[in-house]
Protein backbone atom coordinates (compact mmCIF):
# COMPACT_ATOMS: atom_id res chain seq x y z
CA UNK A 1 0.00 0.00 0.00
CA UNK A 2 1.10 3.60 -0.46
CA UNK A 3 2.03 5.15 2.89
CA UNK A 4 0.67 8.60 3.56
CA UNK A 5 3.39 9.64 5.98
CA UNK A 6 6.71 7.96 5.19
CA UNK A 7 9.75 9.66 6.74
CA UNK A 8 13.28 9.83 5.27
CA UNK A 9 14.79 8.00 8.25
CA UNK A 10 12.66 4.92 7.78
CA UNK A 11 13.23 4.24 4.09
CA UNK A 12 13.85 0.61 3.21
CA UNK A 13 17.53 1.42 2.87
CA UNK A 14 17.59 3.04 6.31
CA UNK A 15 15.81 0.09 7.88
CA UNK A 16 18.26 -2.31 6.24
CA UNK A 17 21.27 -0.38 7.52
CA UNK A 18 20.00 -0.41 11.09
CA UNK A 19 19.02 -4.09 10.93
CA UNK A 20 22.45 -5.04 9.55
CA UNK A 21 24.33 -2.99 12.14
CA UNK A 22 25.65 -0.34 9.75
CA UNK A 23 24.04 2.52 11.67
CA UNK A 24 22.41 2.87 15.09
CA UNK A 25 18.69 2.94 15.71
CA UNK A 26 16.83 6.08 16.65
CA UNK A 27 15.01 4.29 19.47
CA UNK A 28 15.42 0.94 21.21
CA UNK A 29 13.05 -0.73 23.64
CA UNK A 30 14.78 -3.49 25.58
CA UNK A 31 14.60 -5.61 28.69
CA UNK A 32 11.10 -6.94 28.21
CA UNK A 33 9.07 -9.82 26.81
CA UNK A 34 7.91 -9.32 23.24
CA UNK A 35 4.36 -10.41 22.41
CA UNK A 36 4.53 -11.86 18.91
CA UNK A 37 0.98 -11.80 17.54
CA UNK A 38 2.08 -13.61 14.37
CA UNK A 39 3.11 -16.77 16.23
CA UNK A 40 1.32 -16.38 19.55
CA UNK A 41 4.62 -16.50 21.44
CA UNK A 42 5.90 -14.46 24.38
CA UNK A 43 9.62 -14.02 23.70
CA UNK A 44 11.71 -13.19 26.76
CA UNK A 45 14.67 -10.89 26.22
CA UNK A 46 13.51 -9.67 22.83
CA UNK A 47 13.61 -5.96 22.10
CA UNK A 48 12.61 -3.56 19.33
CA UNK A 49 14.90 -1.26 17.34
CA UNK A 50 13.26 1.65 15.53
CA UNK A 51 14.45 3.78 12.62
CA UNK A 52 12.31 6.86 12.07
CA UNK A 53 8.71 5.73 12.28
CA UNK A 54 9.24 2.06 11.55
CA UNK A 55 10.69 -1.03 13.15
CA UNK A 56 14.08 -2.10 11.81
CA UNK A 57 14.69 -5.12 14.04
CA UNK A 58 13.08 -7.28 16.68
CA UNK A 59 14.98 -9.83 18.73
CA UNK A 60 17.62 -10.25 21.41
CA UNK A 61 20.05 -8.29 19.20
CA UNK A 62 18.22 -5.00 19.78
CA UNK A 63 20.98 -3.86 22.18
CA UNK A 64 23.47 -3.99 19.34
CA UNK A 65 21.51 -1.24 17.56
CA UNK A 66 22.16 1.31 20.31
CA UNK A 67 24.40 4.23 19.43
CA UNK A 68 25.38 7.43 21.25
CA UNK A 69 22.23 9.27 20.12
CA UNK A 70 19.79 6.38 20.43
CA UNK A 71 16.86 6.85 22.78
CA UNK A 72 16.77 3.78 25.01
CA UNK A 73 13.59 2.71 26.81
CA UNK A 74 13.99 0.09 29.51
CA UNK A 75 10.97 -2.19 29.49
CA UNK A 76 11.85 -3.50 32.94
CA UNK A 77 10.34 -6.93 32.41
CA UNK A 78 7.11 -5.60 30.94
CA UNK A 79 5.37 -7.03 27.90
CA UNK A 80 6.23 -5.21 24.66
CA UNK A 81 3.05 -5.48 22.59
CA UNK A 82 1.63 -3.90 19.44
CA UNK A 83 -0.51 -0.81 19.90
CA UNK A 84 -4.26 -1.34 19.91
CA UNK A 85 -6.36 -0.86 16.77
CA UNK A 86 -10.08 -0.04 16.94
CA UNK A 87 -11.43 -1.44 13.68
CA UNK A 88 -14.97 -0.09 14.04
CA UNK A 89 -15.87 3.12 15.81
CA UNK A 90 -17.79 6.37 15.35
CA UNK A 91 -15.54 9.33 16.05
CA UNK A 92 -17.29 11.78 13.73
CA UNK A 93 -19.70 13.19 16.32
CA UNK A 94 -20.25 14.06 20.00
CA UNK A 95 -16.58 14.54 20.91
CA UNK A 96 -14.11 16.82 19.19
CA UNK A 97 -11.55 14.36 17.90
CA UNK A 98 -8.49 15.89 19.56
CA UNK A 99 -10.28 15.99 22.93
CA UNK A 100 -11.28 12.37 22.53
CA UNK A 101 -7.83 11.11 21.62
CA UNK A 102 -6.30 12.87 24.61
CA UNK A 103 -8.03 10.23 26.72
CA UNK A 104 -8.04 7.32 24.25
CA UNK A 105 -4.35 7.23 23.31
CA UNK A 106 -3.09 6.70 26.88
CA UNK A 107 -5.21 3.51 27.00
CA UNK A 108 -3.01 2.09 24.22
CA UNK A 109 -4.88 3.20 21.09
CA UNK A 110 -2.44 3.74 18.22
CA UNK A 111 -4.78 3.35 15.23
CA UNK A 112 -8.49 3.42 14.42
CA UNK A 113 -10.96 3.12 11.56
CA UNK A 114 -14.01 5.33 11.99
CA UNK A 115 -17.35 5.61 10.27
CA UNK A 116 -18.32 9.09 9.01
CA UNK A 117 -22.11 9.14 8.40
CA UNK A 118 -23.14 11.71 11.02
CA UNK A 119 -20.55 14.19 9.82
CA UNK A 120 -21.51 13.57 6.19
CA UNK A 121 -25.24 13.88 6.83
CA UNK A 122 -24.70 17.29 8.41
CA UNK A 123 -21.91 18.71 6.26
CA UNK A 124 -21.74 16.56 3.16
CA UNK A 125 -18.53 15.58 1.40
CA UNK A 126 -16.69 18.84 2.33
CA UNK A 127 -17.05 17.94 6.02
CA UNK A 128 -15.77 14.42 5.42
CA UNK A 129 -12.83 15.70 3.36
CA UNK A 130 -11.89 18.16 6.13
CA UNK A 131 -12.07 15.31 8.63
CA UNK A 132 -9.83 13.12 6.46
CA UNK A 133 -7.29 15.93 6.18
CA UNK A 134 -7.26 16.20 9.97
CA UNK A 135 -6.51 12.48 10.33
CA UNK A 136 -3.17 13.03 8.61
CA UNK A 137 -2.17 15.53 11.32
CA UNK A 138 -2.78 13.20 14.27
CA UNK A 139 0.04 11.65 16.33
CA UNK A 140 -1.52 8.20 15.77
CA UNK A 141 -2.88 6.59 12.62
CA UNK A 142 -6.48 7.34 11.72
CA UNK A 143 -8.51 5.94 8.84
CA UNK A 144 -12.16 6.21 7.84
CA UNK A 145 -14.79 4.44 5.79
CA UNK A 146 -17.03 5.97 3.13
CA UNK A 147 -20.47 6.84 4.59
CA UNK A 148 -22.90 4.24 3.27
CA UNK A 149 -25.42 5.11 5.99
CA UNK A 150 -25.49 8.75 4.92
CA UNK A 151 -26.06 7.69 1.34
CA UNK A 152 -28.91 5.39 2.37
CA UNK A 153 -30.61 7.50 5.02
CA UNK A 154 -29.70 11.20 4.85
CA UNK A 155 -32.04 13.85 3.49
CA UNK A 156 -31.19 17.39 2.47
CA UNK A 157 -34.72 18.46 3.33
CA UNK A 158 -35.81 18.05 -0.26
CA UNK A 159 -35.93 14.27 -0.39
CA UNK A 160 -32.41 13.75 -1.74
CA UNK A 161 -29.50 12.12 0.15
CA UNK A 162 -26.82 14.44 1.46
CA UNK A 163 -24.19 12.49 -0.48
CA UNK A 164 -24.58 11.05 -3.96
CA UNK A 165 -23.54 7.69 -5.33
CA UNK A 166 -20.77 9.38 -7.31
CA UNK A 167 -19.49 11.20 -4.22
CA UNK A 168 -19.33 8.02 -2.14
CA UNK A 169 -17.46 6.32 -4.97
CA UNK A 170 -15.02 9.23 -5.12
CA UNK A 171 -14.42 9.12 -1.36
CA UNK A 172 -13.45 5.47 -1.72
CA UNK A 173 -10.46 6.58 -3.76
CA UNK A 174 -8.96 8.58 -0.88
CA UNK A 175 -5.95 6.75 0.68
CA UNK A 176 -7.32 7.50 4.16
CA UNK A 177 -10.57 5.66 3.32
CA UNK A 178 -10.15 1.91 3.76
CA UNK A 179 -13.51 0.79 2.50
CA UNK A 180 -17.24 1.16 2.35
CA UNK A 181 -18.87 1.86 5.71
CA UNK A 182 -21.47 -0.40 7.24
CA UNK A 183 -24.41 -1.18 4.95
CA UNK A 184 -27.85 -1.91 6.35
CA UNK A 185 -28.58 -5.40 5.12
CA UNK A 186 -32.25 -5.21 3.98
CA UNK A 187 -31.31 -2.70 1.27
CA UNK A 188 -28.51 -4.93 0.02
CA UNK A 189 -30.55 -8.12 0.20
CA UNK A 190 -33.12 -6.42 -2.02
CA UNK A 191 -30.40 -6.29 -4.68
CA UNK A 192 -30.24 -2.52 -5.05
CA UNK A 193 -28.03 -1.89 -8.11
CA UNK A 194 -26.49 1.25 -6.61
CA UNK A 195 -25.20 -0.64 -3.57
CA UNK A 196 -23.80 -3.40 -5.77
CA UNK A 197 -22.07 -0.69 -7.82
CA UNK A 198 -20.44 0.73 -4.69
CA UNK A 199 -19.33 -2.72 -3.56
CA UNK A 200 -17.81 -3.38 -6.99
CA UNK A 201 -15.97 -0.05 -6.77
CA UNK A 202 -14.57 -0.89 -3.34
CA UNK A 203 -13.46 -4.33 -4.49
CA UNK A 204 -11.81 -2.89 -7.60
CA UNK A 205 -9.80 -0.60 -5.33
CA UNK A 206 -8.84 -3.50 -3.06
CA UNK A 207 -10.89 -2.07 -0.21
CA UNK A 208 -13.31 -3.57 2.30
CA UNK A 209 -17.08 -3.57 2.70
CA UNK A 210 -18.44 -3.41 6.24
CA UNK A 211 -21.77 -4.95 7.08
CA UNK A 212 -24.53 -4.26 9.59
CA UNK A 213 -26.30 -7.63 9.69
CA UNK A 214 -28.32 -7.35 12.91
CA UNK A 215 -30.84 -10.19 12.94
CA UNK A 216 -29.77 -11.72 9.64
CA UNK A 217 -29.42 -15.50 9.73
CA UNK A 218 -29.44 -18.57 7.52
CA UNK A 219 -29.71 -17.99 3.79
CA UNK A 220 -30.04 -14.25 4.32
CA UNK A 221 -26.68 -14.05 6.08
CA UNK A 222 -25.10 -16.27 3.42
CA UNK A 223 -26.55 -14.03 0.71
CA UNK A 224 -25.08 -10.92 2.32
CA UNK A 225 -21.64 -12.50 2.40
CA UNK A 226 -22.05 -13.56 -1.21
CA UNK A 227 -23.02 -9.98 -2.13
CA UNK A 228 -19.69 -8.70 -0.79
CA UNK A 229 -20.03 -7.92 2.91
CA UNK A 230 -16.87 -9.08 4.65
CA UNK A 231 -17.49 -8.08 8.26
CA UNK A 232 -20.21 -7.64 10.86
CA UNK A 233 -20.16 -5.91 14.23
CA UNK A 234 -23.70 -6.96 15.24
CA UNK A 235 -23.52 -10.50 16.73
CA UNK A 236 -25.07 -10.53 20.20
CA UNK A 237 -25.33 -14.27 20.92
CA UNK A 238 -22.86 -17.17 20.78
CA UNK A 239 -24.76 -18.67 17.83
CA UNK A 240 -24.50 -15.40 15.89
CA UNK A 241 -20.76 -15.20 16.60
CA UNK A 242 -20.21 -18.75 15.33
CA UNK A 243 -22.39 -18.26 12.25
CA UNK A 244 -20.41 -15.24 11.09
CA UNK A 245 -17.00 -16.75 11.78
CA UNK A 246 -17.95 -19.89 9.86
CA UNK A 247 -18.77 -17.79 6.79
CA UNK A 248 -15.34 -16.19 6.87
CA UNK A 249 -16.69 -12.82 8.01
CA UNK A 250 -14.50 -10.66 10.19
CA UNK A 251 -16.63 -10.81 13.31
CA UNK A 252 -16.43 -7.82 15.62
CA UNK A 253 -17.57 -8.14 19.22
CA UNK A 254 -18.68 -4.71 20.38
CA UNK A 255 -17.81 -3.26 23.74
CA UNK A 256 -18.62 0.41 24.01
CA UNK A 257 -21.32 2.91 24.82
CA UNK A 258 -23.89 1.65 22.31
CA UNK A 259 -23.61 -2.08 23.02
CA UNK A 260 -21.64 -4.32 25.37
CA UNK A 261 -21.72 -7.68 23.63
CA UNK A 262 -18.69 -9.44 25.11
CA UNK A 263 -20.93 -11.97 26.94
CA UNK A 264 -21.66 -13.37 23.47
CA UNK A 265 -18.17 -14.88 23.63
CA UNK A 266 -19.13 -17.17 26.49
CA UNK A 267 -19.09 -20.65 24.96
CA UNK A 268 -19.10 -19.30 21.41
CA UNK A 269 -15.60 -20.41 20.47
CA UNK A 270 -15.56 -23.97 21.83
CA UNK A 271 -13.76 -26.16 19.31
CA UNK A 272 -12.93 -23.15 17.15
CA UNK A 273 -9.81 -21.29 16.17
CA UNK A 274 -11.31 -17.78 15.91
CA UNK A 275 -8.94 -16.48 13.26
CA UNK A 276 -11.17 -13.54 12.28
CA UNK A 277 -12.44 -12.48 15.68
CA UNK A 278 -12.08 -8.78 16.51
CA UNK A 279 -12.83 -6.60 19.51
CA UNK A 280 -14.17 -3.16 18.57
CA UNK A 281 -15.85 -0.31 20.40
CA UNK A 282 -18.54 0.84 17.93
CA UNK A 283 -18.04 4.11 19.83
CA UNK A 284 -17.03 4.63 23.47
CA UNK A 285 -18.31 7.92 24.83
CA UNK A 286 -16.70 10.31 27.29
CA UNK A 287 -17.82 8.84 30.60
CA UNK A 288 -17.30 5.24 29.44
CA UNK A 289 -13.79 6.00 28.20
CA UNK A 290 -12.75 7.91 31.30
CA UNK A 291 -14.20 5.51 33.85
CA UNK A 292 -13.76 2.10 32.23
CA UNK A 293 -11.14 2.42 29.53
CA UNK A 294 -11.16 1.44 25.90
CA UNK A 295 -9.88 -1.64 24.07
CA UNK A 296 -7.66 -2.37 27.05
CA UNK A 297 -10.78 -2.93 29.16
CA UNK A 298 -12.44 -4.94 26.38
CA UNK A 299 -9.43 -7.26 26.23
CA UNK A 300 -9.46 -7.72 30.03
CA UNK A 301 -13.13 -8.65 29.96
CA UNK A 302 -12.66 -11.01 27.02
CA UNK A 303 -10.00 -12.91 28.93
CA UNK A 304 -12.31 -13.22 31.93
CA UNK A 305 -14.90 -14.70 29.55
CA UNK A 306 -12.51 -17.38 28.37
CA UNK A 307 -10.49 -15.87 25.52
CA UNK A 308 -6.77 -16.60 25.81
CA UNK A 309 -4.71 -13.45 26.53
CA UNK A 310 -2.85 -13.78 23.24
CA UNK A 311 -6.15 -14.22 21.35
CA UNK A 312 -7.49 -11.05 22.98
CA UNK A 313 -4.32 -9.21 21.96
CA UNK A 314 -4.58 -10.47 18.39
CA UNK A 315 -8.25 -9.44 18.28
CA UNK A 316 -7.27 -5.84 19.08
CA UNK A 317 -4.12 -5.62 16.94
CA UNK A 318 -3.32 -8.01 14.10
CA UNK A 319 -6.84 -9.08 13.13
CA UNK A 320 -8.23 -5.54 12.56
CA UNK A 321 -5.11 -4.70 10.57
CA UNK A 322 -5.59 -7.80 8.43
CA UNK A 323 -9.26 -7.03 8.02
CA UNK A 324 -8.46 -3.72 6.32
CA UNK A 325 -5.43 -4.94 4.39
CA UNK A 326 -2.99 -2.78 6.34
CA UNK A 327 -1.19 -5.58 8.18
CA UNK A 328 1.92 -4.86 6.12
CA UNK A 329 2.06 -1.64 8.11
CA UNK A 330 0.16 -2.09 11.38
CA UNK A 331 -1.02 -4.68 13.85
CA UNK A 332 2.20 -6.43 14.88
CA UNK A 333 5.82 -5.92 15.84
CA UNK A 334 8.02 -6.96 12.94
CA UNK A 335 10.70 -5.42 10.70
CA UNK A 336 9.21 -2.85 8.33
CA UNK A 337 6.04 -2.34 10.35
CA UNK A 338 5.14 1.01 11.84
CA UNK A 339 6.62 1.43 15.31
CA UNK A 340 3.33 1.38 17.24
CA UNK A 341 3.74 -0.38 20.55
CA UNK A 342 2.73 -0.40 24.18
CA UNK A 343 4.42 -1.54 27.37
CA UNK A 344 2.10 -3.64 29.51
CA UNK A 345 2.73 -4.67 33.10
CA UNK A 346 1.32 -8.07 32.14
CA UNK A 347 -0.72 -9.40 29.25
CA UNK A 348 -4.01 -10.29 30.92
CA UNK A 349 -4.20 -6.80 32.45
CA UNK A 350 -3.56 -4.89 29.18
CA UNK A 351 -2.92 -1.56 30.97
CA UNK A 352 -0.19 0.38 29.13
CA UNK A 353 2.36 2.36 31.09
CA UNK A 354 3.88 3.71 27.88
CA UNK A 355 2.49 4.22 24.38
CA UNK A 356 4.69 4.66 21.30
CA UNK A 357 3.19 5.61 17.94
CA UNK A 358 5.17 6.07 14.74
CA UNK A 359 8.41 5.69 16.64
CA UNK A 360 7.88 8.30 19.36
CA UNK A 361 6.45 8.27 22.85
CA UNK A 362 2.95 9.76 22.73
CA UNK A 363 1.67 8.84 26.19
CA UNK A 364 3.14 7.75 29.51
CA UNK A 365 1.55 6.88 32.84
CA UNK A 366 -1.93 7.64 31.56
CA UNK A 367 -1.14 11.08 30.11
CA UNK A 368 -0.37 12.46 26.68
CA UNK A 369 3.21 13.56 26.04
CA UNK A 370 2.51 15.25 22.70
CA UNK A 371 -0.03 17.80 21.51
CA UNK A 372 -2.97 16.89 19.29
CA UNK A 373 -4.11 19.59 16.83
CA UNK A 374 -7.82 20.44 16.86
CA UNK A 375 -9.86 19.78 13.70
CA UNK A 376 -10.75 22.61 11.36
CA UNK A 377 -13.73 22.78 9.02
CA UNK A 378 -14.41 25.28 6.21
CA UNK A 379 -16.75 28.13 7.08
CA UNK A 380 -20.36 27.06 6.77
CA UNK A 381 -19.38 23.42 6.42
CA UNK A 382 -21.21 22.27 9.54
CA UNK A 383 -24.54 24.13 9.61
CA UNK A 384 -26.52 24.17 12.82
CA UNK A 385 -30.06 22.79 12.80
CA UNK A 386 -32.64 25.49 12.14
CA UNK A 387 -36.34 26.11 11.59
CA UNK A 388 -37.66 28.34 8.83
CA UNK A 389 -40.05 29.98 11.29
CA UNK A 390 -40.50 29.96 15.08
CA UNK A 391 -41.87 26.66 16.32
CA UNK A 392 -45.34 26.56 17.90
CA UNK A 393 -47.13 24.04 20.07
CA UNK A 394 -49.51 23.60 17.13
CA UNK A 395 -46.59 22.00 15.24
CA UNK A 396 -46.56 19.19 17.80
CA UNK A 397 -50.29 18.51 17.77
CA UNK A 398 -51.60 15.07 16.72
CA UNK A 399 -55.08 15.70 15.24
CA UNK A 400 -57.77 13.04 15.24
CA UNK A 401 -60.74 12.73 12.89
CA UNK A 402 -63.69 14.95 13.86
CA UNK A 403 -66.26 13.37 16.13
CA UNK A 404 -63.97 10.74 17.61
CA UNK A 405 -63.58 10.50 21.39
CA UNK A 406 -61.27 7.46 21.34
CA UNK A 407 -58.91 6.05 18.70
CA UNK A 408 -56.55 3.14 18.34
CA UNK A 409 -52.94 4.13 17.81
CA UNK A 410 -49.61 2.53 17.01
CA UNK A 411 -47.20 3.07 19.91
CA UNK A 412 -43.43 2.77 19.76
CA UNK A 413 -42.62 0.82 22.93
CA UNK A 414 -39.07 0.73 24.23
CA UNK A 415 -38.34 -2.92 24.95
CA UNK A 416 -34.69 -2.09 25.81
CA UNK A 417 -32.31 0.85 25.53
CA UNK A 418 -32.19 0.68 21.72
CA UNK A 419 -34.86 -1.89 20.83
CA UNK A 420 -38.52 -1.11 20.17
CA UNK A 421 -41.63 -3.11 19.46
CA UNK A 422 -44.93 -2.03 18.01
CA UNK A 423 -47.99 -2.11 20.24
CA UNK A 424 -51.55 -0.94 19.66
CA UNK A 425 -53.37 1.04 22.33
CA UNK A 426 -56.71 2.75 22.56
CA UNK A 427 -56.42 6.35 23.75
CA UNK A 428 -58.73 9.25 24.45
CA UNK A 429 -59.15 12.22 22.10
CA UNK A 430 -59.25 15.63 23.76
CA UNK A 431 -60.17 18.79 21.88
CA UNK A 432 -59.76 16.97 18.60
CA UNK A 433 -56.24 15.73 19.27
CA UNK A 434 -54.35 12.79 20.77
CA UNK A 435 -52.35 13.91 23.80
CA UNK A 436 -49.58 12.43 25.88
CA UNK A 437 -50.56 10.72 29.13
CA UNK A 438 -47.45 10.30 31.31
CA UNK A 439 -49.46 8.64 34.10
CA UNK A 440 -50.38 5.89 31.63
CA UNK A 441 -46.80 5.62 30.30
CA UNK A 442 -47.66 7.38 27.06
CA UNK A 443 -45.44 10.20 25.80
CA UNK A 444 -45.45 12.19 22.61
CA UNK A 445 -42.39 11.91 20.33
CA UNK A 446 -41.64 14.10 17.31
CA UNK A 447 -38.88 14.23 14.70
CA UNK A 448 -38.32 17.53 12.91
CA UNK A 449 -36.31 18.19 9.79
CA UNK A 450 -33.03 19.96 10.71
CA UNK A 451 -32.80 21.83 7.38
CA UNK A 452 -35.73 24.20 7.88
CA UNK A 453 -37.97 22.33 5.45
CA UNK A 454 -40.76 22.22 8.02
CA UNK A 455 -41.39 18.48 8.02
CA UNK A 456 -42.43 16.99 11.36
CA UNK A 457 -43.21 13.37 12.13
CA UNK A 458 -45.34 12.72 15.22
CA UNK A 459 -45.75 9.56 17.25
CA UNK A 460 -46.38 8.08 20.68
CA UNK A 461 -43.79 6.43 22.90
CA UNK A 462 -44.03 4.14 25.91
CA UNK A 463 -41.33 2.60 28.08
CA UNK A 464 -39.33 5.81 28.44
CA UNK A 465 -40.98 6.61 31.75
CA UNK A 466 -40.83 10.40 31.80
CA UNK A 467 -43.50 11.44 34.30
CA UNK A 468 -43.13 15.17 33.65
CA UNK A 469 -41.15 17.55 31.46
CA UNK A 470 -39.53 16.88 28.11
CA UNK A 471 -36.18 16.34 26.41
CA UNK A 472 -34.97 17.27 22.93
CA UNK A 473 -31.84 16.49 20.93
CA UNK A 474 -30.17 17.41 17.65
CA UNK A 475 -28.19 14.16 17.56
CA UNK A 476 -30.09 11.23 16.14
CA UNK A 477 -28.91 8.20 14.23
CA UNK A 478 -29.16 8.10 10.45
CA UNK A 479 -30.89 11.33 9.39
CA UNK A 480 -29.52 13.48 12.26
CA UNK A 481 -32.74 15.39 12.69
CA UNK A 482 -34.25 17.04 15.76
CA UNK A 483 -36.12 14.76 18.16
CA UNK A 484 -38.21 15.61 21.20
CA UNK A 485 -39.97 13.43 23.78
CA UNK A 486 -42.31 14.72 26.45
CA UNK A 487 -45.47 14.62 28.45
CA UNK A 488 -46.74 18.02 27.33
CA UNK A 489 -46.33 20.25 24.30
CA UNK A 490 -45.18 23.33 26.23
CA UNK A 491 -42.11 21.62 27.69
CA UNK A 492 -41.33 19.90 24.38
CA UNK A 493 -41.40 23.27 22.70
CA UNK A 494 -39.16 24.81 25.39
CA UNK A 495 -36.61 22.03 24.98
CA UNK A 496 -36.62 22.30 21.18
CA UNK A 497 -36.28 26.08 21.25
CA UNK A 498 -33.27 25.82 23.56
CA UNK A 499 -31.63 23.20 21.31
CA UNK A 500 -31.99 25.56 18.36
CA UNK A 501 -30.69 28.51 20.39
CA UNK A 502 -27.59 26.51 21.36
CA UNK A 503 -26.88 25.65 17.73
CA UNK A 504 -27.55 22.04 18.66
CA UNK A 505 -27.32 19.75 21.63
CA UNK A 506 -29.51 17.91 24.09
CA UNK A 507 -31.83 19.71 26.53
CA UNK A 508 -34.17 18.66 29.36
CA UNK A 509 -36.94 21.06 30.38
CA UNK A 510 -39.77 21.00 32.92
CA UNK A 511 -42.32 23.63 33.84
CA UNK A 512 -41.05 25.74 30.96
CA UNK A 513 -37.57 25.92 32.53
CA UNK A 514 -34.39 24.36 31.14
CA UNK A 515 -33.13 21.89 33.72
CA UNK A 516 -30.01 20.51 31.99
CA UNK A 517 -28.27 20.84 28.67
CA UNK A 518 -25.39 19.42 26.63
CA UNK A 519 -24.37 22.02 24.01
CA UNK A 520 -23.13 20.60 20.69
CA UNK A 521 -22.35 23.78 18.75
CA UNK A 522 -20.32 22.24 15.90
CA UNK A 523 -23.10 21.38 13.47
CA UNK A 524 -25.36 20.41 16.33
CA UNK A 525 -23.36 17.17 16.67
CA UNK A 526 -19.98 17.95 18.26
CA UNK A 527 -19.04 19.43 21.63
CA UNK A 528 -16.19 21.88 22.08
CA UNK A 529 -15.72 20.81 25.73
CA UNK A 530 -13.01 18.65 27.24
CA UNK A 531 -13.91 15.04 27.79
CA UNK A 532 -14.21 15.61 31.52
CA UNK A 533 -16.57 18.58 31.06
CA UNK A 534 -18.63 16.74 28.46
CA UNK A 535 -18.93 13.67 30.69
CA UNK A 536 -20.12 15.92 33.51
CA UNK A 537 -22.76 17.54 31.29
CA UNK A 538 -24.06 14.19 30.05
CA UNK A 539 -24.18 12.80 33.59
CA UNK A 540 -26.12 15.88 34.75
CA UNK A 541 -28.62 15.46 31.91
CA UNK A 542 -29.11 11.78 32.72
CA UNK A 543 -29.57 12.62 36.40
CA UNK A 544 -32.21 15.27 35.67
CA UNK A 545 -34.08 12.92 33.36
CA UNK A 546 -34.10 10.36 36.15
CA UNK A 547 -35.55 12.97 38.50
CA UNK A 548 -38.26 13.66 35.91
CA UNK A 549 -39.20 9.98 35.98
CA UNK A 550 -37.23 8.46 33.10
CA UNK A 551 -36.75 4.73 33.67
CA UNK A 552 -34.20 4.08 30.94
CA UNK A 553 -30.67 3.32 32.15
CA UNK A 554 -29.10 5.34 29.34
CA UNK A 555 -31.55 7.95 28.03
CA UNK A 556 -28.69 9.78 26.28
CA UNK A 557 -28.36 6.75 24.01
CA UNK A 558 -32.06 5.94 23.79
CA UNK A 559 -32.96 9.40 22.50
CA UNK A 560 -30.45 9.08 19.68
CA UNK A 561 -31.81 5.76 18.44
CA UNK A 562 -35.52 6.62 18.31
CA UNK A 563 -34.93 7.42 14.62
CA UNK A 564 -32.69 4.37 14.00
CA UNK A 565 -34.23 2.52 11.05
CA UNK A 566 -31.77 -0.40 11.04
CA UNK A 567 -33.33 -2.13 14.06
CA UNK A 568 -37.03 -3.10 14.46
CA UNK A 569 -39.75 -2.37 14.98
CA UNK A 570 -41.13 1.18 14.96
CA UNK A 571 -39.09 4.38 14.67
CA UNK A 572 -39.92 8.05 14.28
CA UNK A 573 -38.70 10.03 11.30
CA UNK A 574 -39.39 13.52 10.01
CA UNK A 575 -41.69 11.85 7.47
CA UNK A 576 -43.74 10.10 10.15
CA UNK A 577 -43.92 6.80 11.99
CA UNK A 578 -41.63 4.27 10.32
CA UNK A 579 -42.22 0.53 10.26
CA UNK A 580 -38.77 -1.00 9.91
CA UNK A 581 -39.96 -4.42 8.79
CA UNK A 582 -42.22 -2.97 6.12
CA UNK A 583 -39.69 -0.25 5.26
CA UNK A 584 -42.34 2.46 5.00
CA UNK A 585 -44.22 5.19 6.82
CA UNK A 586 -47.34 3.87 8.52
CA UNK A 587 -50.32 5.77 9.98
CA UNK A 588 -50.14 6.61 13.66
CA UNK A 589 -53.93 6.40 14.10
CA UNK A 590 -55.41 3.10 12.97
CA UNK A 591 -58.65 2.96 11.01
CA UNK A 592 -61.40 0.80 12.38
CA UNK A 593 -60.75 -2.82 11.55
CA UNK A 594 -57.07 -2.34 10.71
CA UNK A 595 -54.82 -4.76 12.60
Amino acid sequence: MVERDAAPGDSREGLLRVASGERPADLVVRGGTLANVYTGELLDGWGVAVAGRRIALIGPEADACIGPDTTVIEAGGQVIAPGFVDGHTHLDFLHRLDRYLEKAIPTGLTAFVTETPVLCTVGGVPAVEAFLAHLARLPITGFATAPSISYLCSDTGGGQPRVTLEEVARLLEDPAVLGLGEIYWPALLAGRPDLLTLIAKAEALGKCVDGHTAGARGRKLVGLAAAGLSSCHEPITPDEVRARLRLGLYTMIRDGSVRRDLPALRGALTGMSPRRLMLASDGAWAQHLMEQGYLDDSARQAVRLGLAPMQALQATTLVPAERFGIDDRLGGLAPGRQADLVLLSDLPDFRPGLVIARGRVVAADGRMTVAIPPPTFPDGCLPSPWAARPLRTEDLRIPAAPGRDRVRVRVMHLAAEILTRAVVREVAVRDGAVEADPAADLLKVVALDRHGAGRCGRGLLSGFGLSRGAVATSVSFDAVNLVAVGGNDADMLAALERVLALGGGMVAAAGGVVRAEVPLPLGGIISEKTMSALATEIAALQRVLGELGCVRADPFLTLQVLTFTAIPALRIRERGLWDVRENRVVPLILDEGEA
